[in-house]
């Protein structure tokens, strides 16, 4: 049980959240002090569970912590050493996420940052991984609290060398789908990241780009898949029937074999992005779905359905549902209309915005 905000210091109760109120979140050592807070009052309030202390160094209210996401809580630790840390800038994952981007599956525990002219002190805190590369003024952004991150241009071709290939594909389709990048710009950084550490697995994630793709977990999935051989589906296809009447727009398609691949989220039927639903509500949607699947059976298709755990756990399961299903499907007994969807190339509004 978390006790009151208090902790005793000598002969005096120091109120933590009272002097600490005034600090960003996460702080240091050093910003402790400068409220009169000590190391020793720090410790003592770790112990009681008024502050966290995620890495050696670094210390945050317990309130704040706690109720921030994974990635959150990433971005709260790359907040601290940005703040500390002159020339540092917020590289590859962190800069990833630092724009919005999706929060890599298997994303190392560690800030990426690379300096700018920079050298390290003793006093480097340790949540940070230093990464050595040419760093231009021209692919820096200086964003709000007047922290820097690398431009999405470069934290996707960063992620796409360092990142597991999935997490990657997550990462670069995100950034062609919200159009913070292009795939002009994508080429052009690995141009000039020729001949770096890595850049031969760019060159094998770049190609699977595709900024249709509307979730992680569409991206991810196809990604992992295409690792065990399996050919990547045209995204986001709208079928049509007979009487071109909207049936819907699928996550995937292979044209080929007439088989379509759905990607299941629980956010799908749970409605975690509108408040939560229901009972009644979720289990409408799970009926929902049921029918447009029935429907996209009765004009010829194949349907796959898979989840995150399916995908993450047995892909290999998966991948022979997909090979069956292929092999089942024949686009010669479709009956309605498929409509392909434009790829994504214009830069959008809000790199502009975050770049001003």
């Amino acid at each position: 049980m978390v006790r009151p905000a208090a902790v005793e210091h000598g002969a005096s109760v120091i109120d933590l959240a009272a002097r600490l109120a005034s600090l960003p979140q996460p702080f240091t050592a050093a910003d402790a002090a400068s409220v009169g807070v000590t190391r020793h009052v720090l410790t003592r309030g770790v112990s009681h569970g008024e502050l966290v202390r995620p890495s050696r160094g670094i210390y945050c209210t317990a309130p704040v912590w706690r109720a921030s996401s994974p990635g959150a809580r990433h971005l709260l630790l790359a907040d601290a050493v940005l703040r500390t840390t002159p020339g540092a800038v917020a590289s590859h994952h962190s800069a990833a996420l630092a724009w919005g981007l999706p929060m890599p599956i298997d994303a190392p525990p560690w800030v990426a940052i690379t300096l700018m002219g920079g050298h390290l002190t003793s006093r480097a805190l340790s949540p940070a991984r230093w990464h050595d590369g040419e760093l231009p003024t021209h692919q820096v952004v200086r964003v709000r609290g007047g922290h820097q991150i690398c431009r999405p241009d470069r934290a996707v071709i960063d992620c796409l060398r360092e990142l597991t290939l999935p997490d990657a594909v997550a990462v670069g389709d995100a950034a062609l789908g919200s159009g913070l990048t292009t795939a002009e710009d994508l080429r052009g950084m690995r141009r000039w990241q020729r001949r770096w550490p890595g850049i031969t697995r760019a060159d094998e994630g770049l190609p699977l780009l595709d900024g249709r793709r509307q979730t992680w977990l569409e991206s991810w999935s196809f990604a992992r898949l295409w690792q065990l051989g399996v050919s990547l589906p045209e995204p986001q296809v709208t079928v049509l029937d007979e009487r071109g009447r909207f049936v819907g727009c699928v996550d995937g398609l292979w044209r080929e074999g007439a088989t379509v691949a759905e990607t299941d989220g629980l956010g799908k039927y749970l409605g975690q992005f509108d408040g939560g639903p229901s009972g009644a509500k979720a289990a409408r949607r799970v009926l929902a779905e049921k029918r447009r699947e029935d429907r996209l059976r009765d004009l010829g298709l194949e349907v796959v359905r898979w989840t995150w755990t399916d995908v993450r756990r047995s892909p290999r399961q998966v991948v022979a549902r997909i090979e069956a299903a292929r092999a089942r499907g024949d686009l010669a007994r479709f009956r309605g209309r498929l409509v392909s969807r434009p790829a994504v190339t214009a830069l959008g509004a809000r790199y502009a915005a975050n770049s001003a």
